[in-house]
């Protein structure tokens, strides 16, 4: 027979089990759980868990009635909210391992991203710390010392941005650590993916460009087997297909993580837009606007005019895309709106032990809006 496992741990005045059920038995009796707290007090078990435990977003005079309600039926929290009584602020860490330019700078839009969890951390009274994890050492290595960082305790859920090897990603899957994934599906229970459209919005701007005249267009983006990537290869090659576009695999880059950067963009497009105009893209399409920005870099040394000779299109929306000459159009990702749903989902694993409950609601998606500006036009003008 398999028993429950059940939790002991010592109250002044007796000694209490808590049981999965979610309520606690005292010397051999039943006493009530948290449900019953919160019918009692008329909230939900997310409110209560809070109160109990002196976190944020309950206000004082809810507090208390929480508490008198527990005292009065004799409600005993657990260890699990004993333990959270320590740090009453959710902690959140990032765990951040970005692909670096030749230089070593980072996408602009991976820094616009971490500000915005940053600051909309701050505003919600949750404490959150960036740990950047460096290919400088061995996969093997690194996956060590995460191991020994998840195993100090040190944060309640982590946020996985960027790449990770097969080995970090074992030690968070295996360790069953509560888990968002920015920008990447969830690969384990206790985890929640909060990912862009990228193929809805691939797909709009390409059609987009070919409202404006534009039949031949080129893509630049990453491999394919990196989400965001793989999203822009797929809504791009729809909408050529289904719009008659001249776009030939030569014209569709797929460039290497190392070279997902400004240098690496213009490196790639400069053969190519050094041919003849009847042998070039109208239009070049960007999974991001580090991308877009290389692009911009290449045209000029090819000694073309954009949008005049070639119209440019971005994605992500960064403080500098609007700035360029001419400004770039793109897609606002709305980093503050997506920082929310990221930290949505991470109050939810924390709050919820059976979260996510469903494949359904391990996939949370934000939709980008496309920022028309100066950088595309109508094919033929002059």
């Amino acid at each position: 027979m398999i028993r429950r496992s059940r939790r002991i741990s010592r109250t002044p005045a007796t000694l209490v089990a808590t049981t999965e059920s979610g309520g606690s038995t005292v010397n051999g009796g039943r006493v009530p759980g948290i449900r019953e707290l919160a019918a009692a007090v008329g909230l939900s078990v997310s409110t209560v868990s809070r109160a109990m435990n002196n976190r944020y977003g309950v206000d004082a005079e809810t507090r208390e009635r929480v508490m008198a309600a527990a005292r009065e039926i004799g409600y005993v929290p657990d260890a699990a909210a004993r333990r959270l009584k320590s740090h009453p602020r959710l902690r959140v860490e990032v765990l951040f391992s970005p692909y670096p330019g030749p230089n070593h700078e980072i996408n602009p839009a991976a820094l616009a991203t971490l500000q915005a969890l940053r600051e909309r951390a701050a505003a919600r009274g949750i404490a959150l710390a960036v740990r950047e994890l460096t290919d400088t050492q061995p996969p093997v290595e690194v996956a060590a010392d995460l191991a020994a960082h998840v195993a100090e305790q040190a944060f309640d859920v982590a946020i996985t941005y960027g790449h990770f090897h097969d080995e970090t990603l074992a030690v968070l899957r295996d360790g069953g650590l509560p888990v968002v994934c920015l920008q990447s599906p969830a690969a384990a229970p206790r985890q929640i993916g909060v990912t862009v459209d990228t193929a809805a919005a691939a797909y709009q701007v390409t059609q987009y460009l070919a409202a404006l005249g534009h039949a031949s267009i080129a893509l630049v983006a990453g491999p394919v087997e990196a989400l965001h990537h793989r999203g822009y290869h797929r809504g791009f090659t729809e909408a050529a297909e289904e719009f008659g576009l001249e776009s030939p695999e030569a014209w569709r880059f797929s460039l290497a993580p190392q070279a997902l950067n400004e240098a690496g963009a213009a490196a790639a497009l400069a053969p190519l837009l050094a041919k003849p105009a009847a042998e070039r893209p109208t239009a070049i399409v960007f999974a991001s606007d580090w991308l877009a920005m290389g692009g911009l870099r290449a045209a000029g040394a090819a000694g073309l005019r954009v949008p005049d000779d070639v119209s440019l299109a971005g994605f992500d929306n960064v403080p500098a895309a609007a700035g360029l000459k001419p400004a770039l159009t793109t897609f606002d990702v709305h980093h503050d709106a997506m920082a929310d749903a990221v930290l949505d989902a991470a109050i939810e694993l924390m709050e919820n032990p059976h979260a996510p409950a469903t494949p359904e609601q391990a996939a949370r998606r934000v939709m980008a809006d496309l920022v028309k500006r100066a950088s595309c036009a109508r094919q033929g003008r002059r």
